[in-house]
C-alpha cells in the first residue's frame, strides 16, 4: 500500500519535472528575480511532494504564485527592534509672533482665496486652471497675489522670486 503511494507520487513528480523549464520561466514572470524564481520553484517541488489532490498546471501556477506572495508578506515584517536606536523627537511646533501673525492673516482670507492659496503649494497657477475649468487663469492670479498681499503686507518684497516675469524690473 505505501509503495502505490510512494509510486503515485513519484510517478507525479516525474511528470511535474518534465515542465520544469516552464515552471521556472513562469516563477521568473510572477518575480522577476531569476534565483528566487529558482528558490519558489524547489519550493514547489517541495509542498507538491506532500500534496495528496490531483495536481494540474493551474495548480502548480497557484502554489507558486502563493509561495512567492508568502515571501513578500515574510520579506516586509518589520521588527521594532532595528528602530532603538533613533532619537526620540517630543518637541511640539510652538509659532513665534511673525508666524502667529500670518496664522491670524490667513483667516481674513476669503474662502477662494484660501483654496487657491492651497492649490499654489503644490500646483503652478495653469495647473490649478486646468484643475478647476470654470475658474480664469487671471482670476487665479490676481486673487493669489491679494491673499500674499493681505498675509504679508509689507513684506511681500521678500516672497517675490526675481526670476518670475512678475518680479523682474525692465531694464533701461
Amino acid at each position: 500500500m505505501i509503495e502505490a503511494v510512494f509510486f503515485k507520487i513519484k510517478c507525479m513528480l516525474d511528470i511535474l519535472c518534465k515542465k520544469d523549464e516552464y515552471w521556472r520561466k513562469t516563477a521568473f514572470i510572477i518575480c522577476k528575480d531569476k534565483m528566487l524564481a529558482d528558490d519558489l520553484v524547489s519550493d514547489m517541488y517541495l509542498k507538491l511532494f506532500e500534496c495528496k489532490k490531483e495536481i494540474n498546471d493551474f495548480y502548480v501556477i497557484r502554489t507558486i504564485r502563493n509561495l512567492f506572495l508568502d515571501y513578500v508578506k515574510s520579506k516586509n515584517n518589520v521588527s521594532i527592534d532595528n528602530f532603538h536606536n533613533l532619537a526620540e523627537n517630543n518637541n511640539t511646533f510652538e509659532a513665534d509672533d511673525y508666524e502667529l501673525s500670518i496664522i491670524q492673516d490667513c483667516e481674513k482670507l476669503s474662502y477662494l482665496q484660501n483654496g487657491l492659496l492651497k492649490e499654489s503649494y503644490d500646483l503652478s497657477v495653469r495647473q490649478i486652471s486646468e484643475k478647476y475649468q470654470h475658474i480664469n487663469y487671471g482670476l487665479i492670479h490676481r486673487e493669489l497675489d491679494k491673499a500674499r498681499k493681505t498675509i504679508l503686507g509689507n513684506d511681500i518684497d521678500l516672497y517675490k522670486n526675481k526670476r518670475l516675469k512678475n518680479g523682474k524690473t525692465k531694464k533701461k
